[in-house]
């Protein structure tokens, strides 16, 4: 009877134990959590800073900002497919978030799904026409889907408000060359490495550009 009373209380103080680490882990203060969350990305401790923030989500934290900042951290440790579905909710949350739209579209670029990205970068369009990033990504897109006419348009389109922007005449230029436009990309690929001139796409650019 005795021994039975023992077990018993050993059972009972293995189980409370159990309960009070879960609790102190669902415990901490949300602000902790995301604090956490920062520093093991910081430290490129990707997965682990999904598992300390997953604790912010037990605690209740079903935010536009959790499931934010979850889609990039699984973005970050390539984990595409779960991303996905974390910047969906996070825009479903956020219905005219422009960010999580542009989140969304780096998972769905990384796995090459530019059909479903184009259609991201088009919604974007409709409610900031002048989105940076959205014609950016756009432009590279249509490169990707040897859309190159498209591509060009859209390179256009981003140099007319950013005429410094190196990589976005790059593209340009390699748009061009694309469609046999040798005489236009030479020209471009010349003005980028007049700026400069150890341009590594703009270097290789040039060479086809001058059939060599």
């Amino acid at each position: 009877m005795q021994k039975r009373s023992l077990l018993t209380i050993v059972v009972l103080f293995g189980v409370l134990s159990f309960v009070s680490t879960t609790w102190g882990e669902s415990a901490l203060p949300i602000s902790r959590i995301y604090q956490q969350s920062y520093e093991e990305e910081a430290k490129g401790n990707y997965q682990e800073a999904i598992f300390i923030l997953a604790q912010a989500s037990r605690s209740g934290d079903n935010s536009y900002l959790y499931h934010l900042r979850l889609g990039w951290l699984q973005y970050l440790a390539s984990k595409y497919p779960d991303s996905v579905n974390s910047y969906r909710k996070a825009a479903i949350l956020g219905k005219d978030s422009i960010e999580a739209k542009l989140g969304l579209m780096l998972p769905l670029m990384a796995q090459g799904k530019w059909s479903d990205a184009e259609k991201v970068a088009k919604e974007i369009l409709s409610l900031e026409h002048l989105s940076y990033l959205a014609n950016s990504r756009l432009a590279y897109i249509y490169y990707n889907l040897n859309q190159y006419q498209e591509a060009e348009s859209y390179y256009r389109k981003i140099l007319l408000y950013y005429p410094g922007d190196i990589e976005m005449q790059a593209g340009f230029a390699w748009s061009l060359l694309k469609q046999n436009k040798k005489e236009a990309a030479e020209k471009v690929f010349d003005e980028i490495l007049r700026y400069v001139p150890n341009h590594v796409s703009a270097n290789a650019g040039m060479k086809i550009a001058k059939g060599k």
